[in-house]
């Protein structure tokens, strides 16, 4: 029969779904889905008229023995929990693991401060052989190096200087001076031109534009390689500093701690809460 029933064609069961508008509350809801939910919602609601029913029907006069401790059977709400402490044997396994684990990061910590100590001796030794030190250049030398490599390959234009005048009969004299200065060099520049005439003639042939932007943008090359090096290395400076710095909180947080296992096998003296200072003394012979 239900080979039967399977070959009818039978109609398509179809649900209507969520509105487009309201697809971030999930899923449509349906009947039975609103039936569990507002099932939920009544009980609840009982509970809570019968607590208010309750509370609204207590008796002023009432008393019990158990009212006068804090404390009851079940450690309900109302319960004091008080803290639970541990053995002092679960304590000193503790600080024993507490203990390994610094030892571990300690070590950790020491093989990578090796490393990098060899790592920065022998860079030192490489700029020492170089010639170049092992100082710190400061920005302000690096800016001087960039401006001696472009004053390198100056085309020959000058530069103008702007000059301010406070008043027309000043910019007028500024000015006279100035053509003065002018006529005075164009003079000198005849005199020398006729004098190096024939140095010039021996000289080599000035480099094309092709050449001298080839030569700049090796330049910028190198001297780009130069302050990524200079970077790279001071990095490495710094991390060794910052190594060097956990290396000696590491330690420090180490010795404390064997120090707080020996005062609780009783093997080192202290203090006490007191302030009074106590130490282990040997049995006289």
């Amino acid at each position: 029969m239900s080979s039967m029933r399977n070959a009818v064609h039978r109609r398509q069961h179809r649900e209507r779904g969520q509105l487009e508008g309201r697809e971030k509350w999930g899923i449509l809801e349906k009947h039975k889905d609103y039936s569990l939910r507002a099932k939920d919602y009544n009980t609840k609601q009982a509970k809570l008229q019968r607590l208010r029913e309750k509370a609204r029907d207590r008796n002023p006069d009432e008393f019990a023995y158990g009212m006068l401790s804090a404390q009851n059977a079940q450690q309900g709400k109302h319960g004091a929990r008080e803290g639970t402490s541990l053995s002092q044997d679960t304590v000193k396994l503790l600080k024993t693991q507490d203990a390994g684990y610094l030892r571990t990061v300690g070590e950790r910590i020491r093989r990578e401060m090796e490393r990098l100590e060899k790592e920065v001796q022998l860079q030192d030794g490489m700029e020492k052989v170089l010639g170049g030190g092992s100082r710190k250049r400061s920005s302000e030398e690096e800016d001087g190096e960039d401006e001696e490599d472009e004053d390198m390959f100056d085309t020959g234009v000058k530069r103008r200087k702007v000059v301010f005048a406070e008043s027309r009969e000043d910019q007028k004299e500024l000015g006279r001076e100035l053509d003065e200065a002018d006529e005075d060099g164009e003079e000198d520049e005849e005199d020398d031109d006729d004098e190096t005439f024939g140095t010039q003639l021996q000289k080599q042939k000035q480099p094309t534009k092709k050449e001298l932007e080839a030569q700049r943008k090796a330049l910028q090359q190198a001297r780009a390689a130069r302050k990524l090096k200079r970077r790279a290395a001071e990095a490495r400076r710094n991390k060794l500093a910052a190594l060097r710095k956990q290396y000696a909180e590491i330690t420090t947080a180490e010795r404390e701690l064997d120090l707080q296992r020996a005062k609780m096998s009783n093997s080192v003296g202290g203090v006490n809460k007191k302030g009074v200072k106590w130490k282990i003394r040997e049995r006289k012979r």
